[in-house]
């Protein structure tokens, strides 16, 4: 419901731009739409940085798939020779398998955290230009109201296409990109086992597997 009235009360702002076209509000009133989303993530600059965060979640689920099949063949083990195995062999191979699932799980969240860290560290400086171009556009171009047509919650039901400006400063970002050859800042050297701290976008953040169950 409040959604709904948010976005009457827009419709009521626009509707009353065109009943006084003599105060000059109608001719004045310039609104454009854009995609800040994509505007980050689909330029040449924001693409290169998703290549390398596709890089390195490949490495992560290669690890974490490694370490599962390793835990899948321990309990395969136990419950296949469970018959040939004395009592005391059997004890020590469930202990080890519940170690296992228990390191698996620290260094799952490790990567979860990892990957969002390098996930930003790449991604902040990508979404800084576009922002920085994003508002030298609307400076140039004088807009009333500018839209960002992928912020969550948001009251946007339909946008004209014409109104649209996401493709051009896309276009401005991909230009200025090719001019300077600036590539986003490779994150600083840090030790494998003391990520630092951050925030996400979108590309995948978390590791893949799940400890698989005793059964």
């Amino acid at each position: 419901m409040r959604q709904l009235g948010r976005a009457a009360a827009l419709m009521t702002v626009l509707m009353a731009g065109t009943c006084f076209s003599g105060s000059g509000l109608a001719q004045d009133l310039k609104v454009a739409t854009i995609d800040v989303e994509a505007l980050t993530l689909t330029s040449d600059e924001g693409k290169a940085v998703n290549e390398k965060l596709k890089k390195k979640y490949d490495e992560i689920v290669a690890i974490m798939s490694k370490l599962q099949k390793t835990i899948e063949d321990k309990e395969s083990d136990l419950k296949t020779k469970d018959r040939v195995m004395s009592t005391t062999a059997k004890a020590a191979l469930a202990k080890e398998i519940e170690t296992d699932k228990v390191n698996f799980d620290r260094k799952n969240q490790d990567y979860q955290k990892e990957m969002m860290d390098y996930q930003n560290e790449l991604l902040d400086p990508v979404a800084a230009k576009a922002q920085a171009m994003l508002q030298a556009y609307i400076k140039e171009n004088i807009f009333t109201i500018v839209i960002d047509l992928s912020a969550e919650k948001g009251n946007v039901v339909w946008g004209n296409p014409a109104n649209d400006i996401t493709e051009t400063v896309i276009k401005r970002l991909n230009d200025e990109f090719k001019k300077t050859g600036a590539a986003a800042p490779a994150p600083a050297q840090r030790p494998a086992a003391t990520p630092a701290a951050s925030t996400p976008r979108t590309t995948p953040a978390a590791a893949p597997a799940t400890a698989p169950k005793t059964p």
